[in-house]
């Protein structure tokens, strides 16, 4: 398959099937405790040194940026392993 071909297809977040693991809570839990944490932390800076509440705009948008990377590098990710793995099991069929 090529990358192209690769790139056009659908990618599937969660596999399904009866063997299925469930995928662990944990690191979107602690995700967003985080953000809420450092958006809390941001609000009190900003009311707290009297700058006008504008500024919250950056801040939300690095986090949005942020977001918005991890979910593709995730994808990509997936996108790169499904490539590798048909050309392993394809090379295997030529020999």
């Amino acid at each position: 398959m090529s990358v192209n071909a690769a790139l056009a297809r659908p990618v599937f977040r969660t596999p399904r099937g009866r063997h299925a693991k469930p995928r662990p809570v944990w690191p979107r839990v602690a995700g967003r405790a985080v953000f809420l944490i450092s958006a809390l932390v941001c609000a009190v800076a900003v009311a707290g040194f009297g700058w006008p509440p504008v500024l919250l705009v950056v801040p939300a948008a690095a986090f949005a940026l942020l977001a918005a990377s991890v979910a593709k590098l995730r994808t990509a990710a997936r996108k790169i392993d499904t490539i590798f793995a048909e050309e392993l099991t394809g090379s295997d069929r030529r020999h």
